[in-house]
This record gives structure tokens, C-alpha cells and sequence, in this order.
């Protein structure tokens, strides 16, 4: 029995060994036969798809076969190349990196891989932008180190988003508030956050620009910290911009200071400059790391240097700005970038800190429509010039980031469409009388056939077009050096009760002692075209000034200089319209905001928006204002205006037109039948229609720009 038994074991055995080999030799002969079947797809029928699905097959069922692997893997990078497809390169690197043990492959790859690179190296290359739908819209923010999230502030809170959500890769997730609005801490809406490199740490801005506090939370949300910095912070919105270093153990920022030879003289952010600082996140001294005007500073991946964008003079009263590298512990910059015709903004460094990216302006009041990225070397020094890579839209913000993947976030805004429309008093369809543009402060004539605004076709200057639509007319181009420009917000363009003169708001740019300020002042001139005539010499700026209804005089509001403990009073002031004395006929008390006034037709009051939310009216001879309408919400470019006959008050608020008794009611909206926002409005003389300016896009959206790298000029060390 036993003998049997073992009999049967020795032949299931050799049975079994006999299948092994069978099936060995059957499998050898198979991966053959399918190599051969997919060559003849392949080189006889022309159907590479097919061919490149077989050869996959080979690859997936016959691994051990490293001959004919290796063959297969070969032939799906021909393949591939016979298609055009970028692919092939992929394809080739495979049959090196898996197969180095078969020569005579591995030798064929390498050389397609060098031919298909020098090809390549020919060939015009374009990096791909992909829009995030963010449905909160922020409008700006940073990225994280990750690359997952977008941190921005809205409402006077600090939020993070994942920007790739559930429902698609495009679409952003669910957005998560990491800080409560007090009143005391509100973070700052337009952003210039910062993240560490290690994930951990948010630094924001929460204030206003008057003074300007930074906190410091954990990424996931917490109790903010305050940054205790000796000095109030002035200044506009890249002066703002943060920097932590990659462990969020020092911040990096940019604090204006007063000039030593502007002290005692004019007090206010033109006569400061902004130098670059340092400070521990837990407290300390700062320390000054710049000796010239810089802004804008982000420590390098290894915390070791900081680049920054240093404001320097091109020629006399010009100012040009690059981009510089200095060690984060101080010592000698290096010059990064050189824009002798436009300004460098916004440096952000590459994950492995070997490259720096930043926005490209072509001019001193023009958006960015360029990204450069310089590689560098170990001090921060250019290794070659810059690469300028075209952006589909144009950028007033900061780059978001670069992520580990090499993706660049980008901060582009929308197309915008904005022009003069009409709409009959009592609401109904809007009609466009304007070609679209940037429309600012329409004004009628005073016999309603002609509307007057800033334009900006050909340059900036003041236009005029039919009531009823068709030709604009070039009343005054403002020419660069010569005269004013027309200031933004509060510009004015109102006309006189005689139709002879317009009165508006006009900047001029004033370079002395290597300080370059603004004189903002009241101008008169011509309807018709003519030289301005200035008739105020204000010691701090003169704007949104409106006519008398008998024009002889004019009304508008100036700002203190200096400021009063840090923050500005706006006043309503009253001068004849040949000039002389400025009466002022308001305190602080008044609240007079800074934005929009209007004469009332009989010219005993004027109306204006208050700090408190409020339009109110106070008599022209000064005295107690009135509340006429409470506002949900206060702008600088809000406006406000009477009907002819007085009876009815014309205002913006929040994209739509309002009218109110001018004793007080309810608000009624004049319809316009459209969705984007109202801003600037005038009343017509016969106070049948209401011209306004309709704004649409201009937000600031997330997008990701991939497929760059093959741009960058690579250099030497």
C-alpha cells in the first residue's frame, strides 16, 4: 500500500513538473506571438492604438520575459513618437530606467530620447493656466506649502479653502474660518498674508492702513497672537506684505519711517520710506535688514536670504523697482532683476529656492500682464535673464505660491466692461451711450445734450459724448509731467449752471529731495478745451468738489495734514470759483466721509456720506446736519446727487441706484434691468434719467500655471 501511494506521489509529481515546463515554454511562445501580432499592427496595418494595446499587454502578463518586455516597452515609445505624443519621451526613459540589462534597447531609447529633446528644444512651448472656481470669490490669497489649500481673509476674517473640492479638480471645497472678526482684530480683506514653509503658521494684517497690527495663528485656526511691533504701520497695500520664515519663527515686513530731513516737515506716508525688517515671532527688537526703499520681502525655502522688490530712481522723478536678494541676517544684497521700463512685484521663490518668480509691470499705473522667473544661485545672484512668460489676464495682486509639484498660483482678474449708460429716473432699461472703457464721475450739460466723464481712450483725459450715444469727444488729454490728472476716487467733472466750465480733482505727481509726492488740488477749465486753471493750494488734498447751483462758488471735501492721531478728518470746504479763501464749513464732529458731495438745487445745504453710515445734509453756511438715509455699507466710490427740481435724492450703494425723499423714507431701487454694479451716477436736467457708469468683472481669480519649467532659462553656476 505504502509502495502504491508513493508511486502515485512520484508521478503527480513529475506531472506536475512537466505542466511547469510546458507552460513555460507555451508562455515564451506566446509573449512572442503577441510581440509579432502587435508589430504587424504596428508597422503593416498602421494602427499604433491597437499596437500600443498589445505591447501594454505584453507588458502587464508577460514581466518575466524580459526580452520581449523590454521590445514592447521599446515600441510603445515609437509608437508614441509616430503619434506626436509627448508621451514618447516617458516611454523611452522606461525601457532605460527598467531594462538596463538589454543593451541594444536601452541604446535605441537614448537615442530617440536625444533626438526627440533637440527636437522639442525647436518647438514654440506654452505653459497651461487652469482657472479654481472659488464660489466665496476671495480675490486674493496664498497658497499652502502643500499646494492643497488657499488662505485669504474676507469679512474681516482669516479662512482657508481646499482647492481642489469633491464635485472636480477645478472647483474648490468647502471654505473653514480660522478667525472670528472683533473689534478690536479685523483682518485686512485685500490679503498679504503669509505661510511658514513647514505648514504650521498664518501671519495677517488686521487694522487699517492708518495703523496696521500682524498676528500669528496655527494653520488649523486658533487664538491669534499678536506681534508686538514698536511703530505704527503706514503706508498702501504692498507695503503690507508679509514673510515668515520656514520654521514661522520670524517675521518678515516692510515699515515706512520718516525721513531724518522730513521731520517737522510734511507728516505723511509720501514723506515716509519703507525699509525691510526682521523680528521674532515671540518678541524682540526688529532688525533692519535694508538701507534702501524696499517692500514686499519673502524668506527663501531654507530661510537663509530674503528677496524683496527695492524702489529706486530710473532718471529724475521716475521711480523703478527690482527685485534683490539679501541674507536673512543681514549683509550685502544682490540686484535680481532689472526693469529700467517697468516695475518687478511680488517675489516668490521655487520650492528647492533655485528660482525666483514675480509679476511683471510694464508701467508705474499698470497691471501686471507678465510672470519672470530668474534662476539663481546660492547667494541669490541671476544665473541667466529672466524668462517672461505671457499671463492670459492681467494681476494687480501677489502670486499665490509655488507648490512642490511646480505649479504657480496666480491672482488674475476678469475681463471688465465698463461704460456710461442712461436709465429713465423711474427704473426701466438701461441704454449704453458710451464706448466701453473706464468711465469715471458722468456729469450732464446743462442743457442735457452732452455727458461729460474721465476717460481713458488714447491716454487719460475728460470726454464728452451725446446724451443719446455716438462720438466721444476729447475735451482735455491729460499730458504726463504737464499738468494734473484727474484724481480717482472724487475726480468730480461737474459742470457749471452756465455750461462754460467744468470743475474736477487733479493729482500732480511732485518729486523733490528724492521724495516723490502728490499735490491734489481743485481745477477749473473750459468746457469747450482749454489750459486748467488750480484754485486751491491744499496742505493735504482737495477732492469730489461740486458746483454751486448759481457757480459762483465751489464745494468739496479736504482731508487734515497732518493727521490727527493717525487717522485723517475729512472736512467740506467752499471757495469761490476764481479762487481765494477755503471756508470750511464742517468739524470732526460732522463725520464727513471721504467720497461724494452734492449741492442741493436751491443751494442752502449740501449732502454728504458720514462715518457713521449715513447721507446727511448740512446747511451751506455750516450749522447741525440732518440724517437723510442710513447706508449698509460706506465707499469711496459711492456717489450721491439731487434732482433738479429737488424733490428727490439720487445714491449708490452696494452696485445699485437708490431714491430717497430728501426729508427722509424708505429707499425705492431704480431698476436698470442689469446684474453688474452701478457706481458713478448724474441726474439729468430734467430730471428724467440718471446717467451712471455699470461695471462688470475685474475680481481677482485663482488660477494654476503648470508646464512652465522647459520656459526657464537655466544658466550656469
Amino acid at each position: 500500500m505504502k509502495n502504491a501511494k508513493k508511486i502515485l506521489f512520484t508521478f503527480l509529481v513529475s506531472a506536475f513538473s512537466l505542466l511547469l515546463i510546458s507552460n513555460t515554454v507555451s508562455s515564451q511562445q506566446t509573449a512572442g506571438e503577441f510581440f509579432e501580432k502587435a508589430l504587424y499592427l504596428e508597422e503593416a496595418k498602421g494602427d499604433l492604438q491597437k499596437a500600443i494595446d498589445l505591447y501594454l499587454k505584453i507588458l502587464k502578463q508577460f514581466p518575466e520575459n524580459r526580452e520581449v518586455a523590454a521590445k514592447a516597452q521599446l515600441h510603445i515609445g515609437l509608437c508614441y513618437e509616430k503619434l506626436g505624443l509627448k508621451e514618447a519621451q516617458k516611454a523611452f526613459q522606461k525601457v532605460v530606467d527598467n531594462f538596463p540589462e538589454r543593451q541594444e534597447e536601452v541604446a535605441i531609447a537614448k537615442e530617440r530620447i536625444a533626438a526627440l529633446s533637440k527636437a522639442l528644444e525647436k518647438v514654440p512651448h506654452k505653459p497651461t493656466f487652469r482657472k479654481i472656481r472659488i464660489p466665496a470669490n476671495p480675490g486674493s490669497g496664498v497658497l499652502s506649502p502643500d499646494g492643497k489649500n488657499l488662505v485669504f481673509a474676507s469679512e474681516g476674517c482669516i479662512w482657508s479653502v481646499p482647492i481642489h473640492g469633491k464635485v472636480d479638480p477645478n472647483i474648490a471645497g468647502t471654505p473653514i474660518r480660522l478667525t472670528e472678526a472683533t473689534e478690536t482684530m479685523r483682518a485686512w480683506d485685500w490679503g498679504m498674508l503669509a505661510l511658514s514653509a513647514d505648514g504650521k503658521w498664518i501671519a495677517f494684517n488686521a487694522g487699517e492702513n492708518e495703523k496696521m497690527d500682524i498676528y500669528i495663528i496655527p494653520f488649523s485656526g486658533g487664538e491669534p497672537k499678536k506681534v508686538l511691533i514698536d511703530t505704527d504701520r503706514m503706508g498702501w497695500g504692498s507695503d503690507f506684505r508679509l514673510s515668515l520664515s520656514p520654521d514661522g519663527k520670524v517675521l518678515a515686513f516692510s515699515l515706512r519711517e520718516e525721513e531724518e530731513q522730513n521731520k517737522g516737515k510734511k507728516n505723511n506716508i509720501f514723506a515716509r520710506k519703507s525699509y525691510i525688517y526682521t523680528i521674532p515671532v515671540e518678541g524682540g527688537t526688529a532688525k533692519k535688514l535694508t538701507d534702501a526703499m524696499a517692500t514686499q520681502p519673502a524668506f527663501s525655502p531654507d530661510g537663509k536670504k530674503i528677496a524683496y522688490v527695492k524702489t529706486h530712481l530710473s532718471e529724475p522723478g521716475k521711480t523703478q523697482t527690482d527685485v534683490w536678494v539679501i541674507p536673512a541676517s543681514g549683509g550685502n544684497p544682490v540686484q535680481v532683476s532689472n526693469c529700467p521700463s517697468g516695475r518687478a512685484r511680488s517675489p516668490v521663490w521655487s520650492p528647492d529656492g533655485k528660482m525666483i518668480a514675480f509679476n511683471f509691470e510694464p508701467g508705474r499705473d499698470s497691471l501686471s500682464k507678465e510672470l519672470w522667473i530668474v534662476p539663481v544661485a546660492e547667494k541669490g545672484k541671476p544665473l541667466a535673464p529672466p524668462s517672461k512668460i505671457e499671463l492670459p489676464l492681467e494681476t494687480l495682486h501677489m502670486v499665490a505660491g509655488w507648490t512642490p509639484d511646480n505649479k504657480i498660483g496666480l491672482q488674475l482678474m476678469n475681463p471688465e466692461h465698463n461704460a456710461v449708460y442712461t436709465v429713465p429716473a423711474s427704473g426701466g432699461k438701461a441704454v449704453q451711450v458710451s464706448p466701453a472703457g473706464v468711465p469715471e464721475n458722468p456729469r450732464w450739460s446743462p442743457d442735457g445734450k452732452r455727458i461729460y466723464f474721465r476717460g481713458f481712450k488714447d491716454g487719460p483725459n475728460i470726454s464728452s459724448v451725446p446724451a443719446g450715444g455716438g462720438e466721444v469727444n476729447i475735451v482735455f488729454p491729460f499730458r504726463s509731467g504737464k499738468e494734473a490728472y484727474e484724481s480717482a476716487p472724487g475726480g468730480g467733472n461737474d459742470i457749471s449752471s452756465d455750461g462754460k466750465k467744468l470743475v474736477f480733482s487733479g493729482g500732480i505727481r511732485v518729486y523733490k529731495d528724492n521724495i516723490t509726492s502728490y499735490e491734489v488740488d481743485i481745477y477749473t477749465m473750459p468746457t469747450e478745451g482749454g489750459e486748467p486753471i488750480k484754485i486751491t493750494k491744499s496742505p493735504g488734498q482737495d477732492r469730489f468738489p461740486c458746483w454751486s447751483p448759481d457757480g459762483k462758488s465751489i464745494a468739496f471735501i479736504r482731508y487734515s495734514d497732518p493727521p490727527k492721531d493717525k487717522t485723517y478728518i475729512m472736512n467740506i470746504c467752499i471757495v469761490s470759483a476764481e479762487g481765494g479763501e477755503v471756508r470750511q464749513i464742517t468739524s470732526e464732529l460732522d463725520n464727513v466721509f471721504w467720497s461724494c458731495i452734492d449741492w442741493s438745487p436751491d443751494g442752502k445745504s449740501i449732502a454728504y456720506f458720514s462715518k457713521d453710515n449715513n447721507i446727511k445734509v448740512i446747511p451751506a453756511e455750516g450749522g447741525e446736519p440732518r440724517v437723510i438715509v442710513h447706508v449698509d455699507k460706506l465707499s469711496n466710490h459711492a456717489e450721491l446727487a439731487w434732482s433738479p427740481d429737488g424733490k428727490k435724492f439720487a445714491y449708490t450703494c452696494q452696485g445699485k441706484i437708490w431714491i430717497v425723499p430728501p426729508d427722509g423714507g424708505e429707499p425705492v431701487e431704480v431698476k436698470t434691468g442689469m446684474s453688474a454694479e452701478a457706481a458713478k451716477i448724474g441726474w439729468s436736467p430734467d430730471g428724467k434719467k440718471i446717467a451712471f457708469t455699470h461695471w462688470t468683472g475685474g475680481d481677482h481669480e485663482l488660477w494654476l500655471m503648470e508646464n512652465f519649467l522647459r520656459l526657464v532659462k537655466k544658466g550656469t553656476q
